[in-house]
Order: C-alpha cells, then sequence, then structure tokens
C-alpha cells in the first residue's frame, strides 16, 4: 500500500475534499499519472468507492482524463493547487478576522469556491442550485443550455420568483415554454449575454463566461460559489444587462403573490419601481444596517423616489413612525442610510 503524507492531504482538504479525495489527489500528485488499476492497488480502494471519487475530483477541476483503455487520470499542476490552498487559506484568515471585528454579521458557513469542468457538469451543478430556490432565481443563459434547464425549473415552488435573460436570441418555441412555468416573472433577450448565470436566492450561483457558454464544447468550464457577497456581485453586472434588455414576456403579480421576499436588492428596487408604475399602494419591510454604525435595524415604510442607472440603483423609504425618509441601498451601501439584506414587498392593509 502506499504511503501517504498526512501533512499533503490535509492541506488538500481545505479546499473542499474528503479525505477519501484529498488521498487520491495527493497520490497523483505525488505519481503523475495512474491508471485505475494502479489507484485502487496503491492505495486499497474498491473499484465502486473510486469510480465515485474520481467523477468527483473531475468535476470539481482537480484532475484530467485522458480518454485511452485504459483511462488514464492525471492532476493539474501543483502549483495551481498551491494557489488555490493559499486562497482558500486567505479567505479563512479573512473570515476569522470578519467574525472578530463584527460577531454579529459573522458568516455561519465556509464559503466555497470550486470549478465545474465539461457542460454536462455545468448543467448538473446548475440544476442542483435551481432546485435550492425558494424565493427568487436569476438566469442568465443562451437557448441551447436554458432548454436543458426547463424540466428543473418547472419544479420549483411556484411562489419563486424567477427572472430569465436569454442571448443571443430567443425562439417562439422556447419562448412558450418559460411562459408556462408558474415562477417565471419576467423574460428579457439581449443579442450580447453578460455571461451564463444561475442563482438561486441570491446566496450561490454558477458562473460561465458568455463565450464559453456559446461553444458548448465538452472542455468548457464554469464555476460554482457558495458565497453571498461574490454571488451579488454578478447579480449585479447581470442586472445591469437586465434593465436594458428587451423584454418579450413579464406575467403580472396577483394579489396572492404578495408579500415579495427578496435578498436582491437590485430585483426587490426592479419590482418596487414596477408597483408604484402600476400605481398599486405597497409598504415595504428593509432588514439590513445603518452605514453610519453598522447598527442592525429592521424598518418598514412607504417608498419614495426610485434610482435605477448604470451607477446607481436605490430607493428612498419612509419609515411608518414619521421619521425622516432613508435612502436604501444593498450590498457594500456606501452613499445610502442603509445596507439591506432583506427586502419584503407587500400590499397595503394585507
Amino acid at each position: 500500500m502506499q504511503v501517504i503524507d498526512d501533512d499533503l492531504v490535509d492541506a488538500l482538504t481545505i479546499l473542499g475534499l474528503s479525505r477519501k479525495e484529498a488521498t487520491v489527489l495527493a497520490y497523483l500528485l505525488l505519481k503523475g499519472s495512474a491508471t485505475a488499476r494502479e489507484i485502487m492497488a496503491d492505495l486499497s480502494i474498491h473499484q465502486p468507492q473510486l469510480y465515485n471519487i474520481m467523477v468527483s475530483l473531475e468535476r470539481k477541476g482537480f484532475i484530467n482524463v485522458q480518454q485511452s483503455k485504459p483511462k488514464v487520470y492525471a492532476p493539474i499542476s501543483m502549483g495551481v493547487i498551491m494557489e488555490m490552498i493559499e486562497g482558500e487559506m486567505l479567505k479563512r484568515k479573512q473570515a476569522v478576522v470578519k467574525a472578530l471585528t463584527s460577531l454579529t454579521r459573522g458568516d455561519k458557513a465556509r464559503n466555497l469556491l470550486w470549478v465545474t469542468r465539461g457542460i454536462d457538469n455545468v448543467i448538473y451543478n446548475s440544476a442542483s442550485l435551481i432546485q435550492e430556490a425558494n424565493s427568487e432565481l436569476y438566469v442568465s443563459a443562451p437557448p441551447v443550455l436554458l432548454s436543458r434547464l426547463l424540466k428543473y425549473m418547472s419544479s420549483i415552488d411556484p411562489k419563486v420568483k424567477a427572472y430569465i435573460l436569454v442571448y443571443p436570441s430567443l425562439n417562439d418555441e422556447l419562448l412558450n415554454e418559460l411562459k408556462g412555468i408558474k415562477s417565471v416573472v419576467e423574460v428579457k433577450v439581449n443579442r450580447l449575454g453578460p455571461f451564463y448565470f444561475i442563482s438561486p436566492n441570491a446566496e450561490s450561483c454558477v458562473f460561465a463566461s458568455s463565450r464559453v457558454s456559446l461553444l458548448r464544447e465538452p472542455e468548457t468550464y464554469g464555476y460554482v460559489f457558495r458565497d453571498r457577497t461574490m454571488t451579488l456581485q454578478f447579480i449585479h453586472g447581470f442586472f445591469d444587462t437586465w434593465r436594458r434588455a428587451q423584454t418579450v414576456y413579464r406575467r403580472g403579480f396577483k394579489p396572492s403573490d404578495y408579500p415579495l421576499v427578496f435578498n436582491s436588492h437590485r430585483f426587490a428596487t426592479w419590482e418596487i419601481l414596477k408597483a408604484k408604475e402600476s400605481k398599486l399602494s405597497i409598504e415595504v419591510r428593509v432588514k439590513g444596517y445603518l452605514t453610519s454604525s453598522n447598527e442592525e435595524v429592521d424598518v418598514t415604510g412607504i417608498p419614495l423616489n426610485v434610482t435605477i442607472d448604470s451607477d446607481i440603483v436605490n430607493f428612498e423609504l419612509l419609515p411608518s413612525n414619521g421619521n425622516k425618509a432613508l435612502l436604501i441601498g444593498g450590498t457594500n451601501a456606501l452613499i445610502e442610510d442603509i445596507e439591506s439584506e432583506y427586502i419584503e414587498i407587500r400590499l397595503m392593509n394585507q
């Protein structure tokens, strides 16, 4: 049995690998490459278990597979893995510092990022995230990939609000299929897509460049982020294209659809604007933090002026207690009074 250095295995588990996965990757790093038979013999791993390990390592982007007979497995470069470990260690250090300096806002879950290789794996990870949606779903995709996601989108709770951006074009057949999904609120089309993007609840996402998503080659790749801050940054870019894109379908909200809950400040602001344009009487609840003091706040009031442009997305809120209007921003708000993390739109007297 091959002896693998425990310190190397421990270092690799930092990247989110199980100990078995880390052991196999450490073996490949030391050996250079190997067949499944060699790995099973040297590490005393049974075939069914090894199969699951190799599929997982390939999906996460840690190994390459030579399609020979027998298949040969090789790790990605040691330099890349070292950079990933250093990056993960830096993120952990930053997370600890953040938790110590702001205990009320410390993240409960460790942030994760991994590479997903191959278009099928991009779709697989996208489908997994779609099924997590319980409040919002944001999708930016070309038709050929979007069509593969429809069955997963059809199975989510109709209460979920799905916003779809299609690029570079959209045919009538696919549009009619989207109209048949109860959760779809609005569909837009834009010749230039910002990127391939799937995000449930503005908490996590799958990302790939628009060029990669259009090529559809077997070796295409994307990224999976289990990180709220990074996901919201992608949503900012998604929204900037969204607001300028052509609307091809939008369904109106019924009274029974309210309250509308958003983790994305930008799309909450979008729906506040739409409600005001429709002359609806609404009130808005905002939970977040005062930008001046970092104090936690929970305020309800009437939305006033709404601003949506390439630089600024925010709205004014007149609190129910009659105090002065507050300016509501999103993540990393600077000029606003409140950095919001949760927005709820209700019909008056609901």
